[in-house]
């Protein structure tokens, strides 16, 4: 079988280069651009700049990118947030599109590598978009350049996104498949318990009935949801679900844009003939298709392999992942845990036996004290982070331990590491051996 002169290994495979006006590619990368630039506005408004970026000198940062930090001086950080919004604006009209999406992707991914307690999943999520975005012709249609259809292109640039939002879905109900979300409810009952306030539903989010509702409910929908899209009978219903349950997840859980990112990035489930009844545009696109780069296949392949894997890597250790964190951001784990620490420093000179006594609230952010003190590899970093500057203040090789303790899920407060480690004698790598043999204890 050939499409386009070429010769498709698999019958199947000639699907992927069916052609398609790329209507649902433009449609999300409308939706897509407007959220980031109202996301990045808001950031400015909210004075989130100031208190992500700039109300401490230490910032803790992710493993192999220790060398990103804020820009200086301050008004750079100001900067590059106004050229990101300003990006995501000219990706949703389509103006400059390929500079704009690589701009957009660099910006975006530059800010949300500089602090590392700001992690959330849909910051990980846009970035992951924008980076696809640059390789995709989204610009086809809806934009400055030609508001008809240039050409036809294959639809699997269109299912290209549509796959990276499915497996946030699919995987994000897997790691759901755990004790504490099913047999316990947890963190569900603590965090429903707290919103009985709500106005209409407040007094039912109290029973532990409702706890069980939402959990079974949220493991349920992860799971079906994109299946449920990806069929053209169950897609509308779909839909409607999606707006029912993000909206619900927007008004009781503070998860920042994530509920709007999946909604909007679910519009580009609905097929170019859907989207063609409600926009008045014509279907007369030359039958000619992009150039179909073995390179950029390639890329793709590479990019979902890595994506398949990053949720899947927990499965190497045995080890309660959620207690550790090894490995638990960028493997979709959705409001899993509800965890809370407290950690004191020792700085200790071998020789003297001088100890200095450190409280980090002193030094970080409120956000970055609570979100390390029970982050195993933030707890190393502000280890590090002590130990070179009475280096360079005492003069010593000093010594760094840590007290601290972390509730899981409602439980009581464990000693999270052992008192007698000392940080600067391990690297960022083995905290994680240590924690888990404290705890197995």
């Amino acid at each position: 079988m050939r499409i386009d002169g070429r010769v498709a290994w698999f019958p199947k495979a000639a699907g992927l280069w069916k052609p398609s006006t790329g209507l649902s590619l433009a449609i999300f990368r409308i939706s897509f651009g407007l959220l980031v630039f109202i996301s990045q506005v808001r950031f400015l408004l909210k004075g989130w700049v100031e208190a992500c970026y700039l109300s401490t000198d230490f910032h803790f940062t992710y493993q192999y990118f220790h060398w990103v930090e804020p820009l200086s001086p301050d008004w750079l950080m100001y900067a590059l947030v106004v050229v990101t919004a300003l990006s995501g604006l000219l990706v949703a009209i389509g103006l400059w599109y390929r500079v704009s999406t690589i701009i957009l992707f660099f910006s975006f991914t530059y800010l949300e590598l500089i602090e590392q307690s700001w992690y959330l999943n849909h910051y990980y999520l846009v970035s992951l978009l924008a980076f696809l975005l640059c390789w995709l012709p989204a610009d086809n249609c809806l934009s400055v350049r030609s508001w008809q259809p240039r050409e036809r292109i294959p639809i699997l640039y269109t299912n290209i996104i549509r796959l990276q939002l499915s497996l946030v879905y699919f995987f994000a109900g897997l790691a759901k498949l755990r004790s504490d979300w099913l047999l316990e409810a947890q963190p569900l009952k603590i965090w429903l318990r707290a919103k009985t306030d709500t106005p209409i539903i407040g007094p039912l989010l109290g029973y532990e009935e409702t706890a069980y509702l939402f959990s079974y409910g949220g493991m349920l929908y992860d799971l079906s949801i994109p299946f449920l899209l990806w069929y053209a009978r169950t897609r509308p219903f779909a839909f409607l679900v999606i707006i029912g349950f993000h909206v619900m997840t927007a008004v009781l859980f503070p998860i920042g844009m994530f509920p709007w990112v999946m909604i909007v990035g679910s519009l580009v489930f609905f097929k170019d003939e859907e989207w063609r009844k409600i926009i008045f545009i014509s279907d007369a696109a030359r039958d000619r298709f992009q150039n179909k780069s073995i390179l950029l296949n390639i890329l793709f392949m590479v990019f979902f392999s890595i994506q398949i894997f990053l949720p899947l890597r927990r499965l190497f250790y045995l080890e309660n992942q959620l207690w550790t964190e090894r490995h638990y951001r960028f493997g979709w784990n959705v409001m899993l845990a509800e965890k809370t620490g407290i950690a004191t420093y020792r700085v200790v000179d071998p020789e003297t036996g001088r100890i200095w006594t450190e409280y980090p609230g002193r030094i970080l952010s409120a956000t970055q004290e609570k979100q390390m003190a029970y982050q195993p590899d933030m707890i190393w970093q502000y280890a590090q982070y002590l130990g070179n500057r009475y280096r360079d203040r005492e003069g010593i090789e000093p010594q760094v331990f840590v007290d601290c303790k972390v509730s899981f899920n409602g439980r009581p407060s464990q000693k999270y590491l052992p008192e007698d480690l000392d940080l600067m004698n391990i690297s960022e790598d083995d905290i994680y051996d240590h924690i888990t043999d404290l705890i197995c204890k």
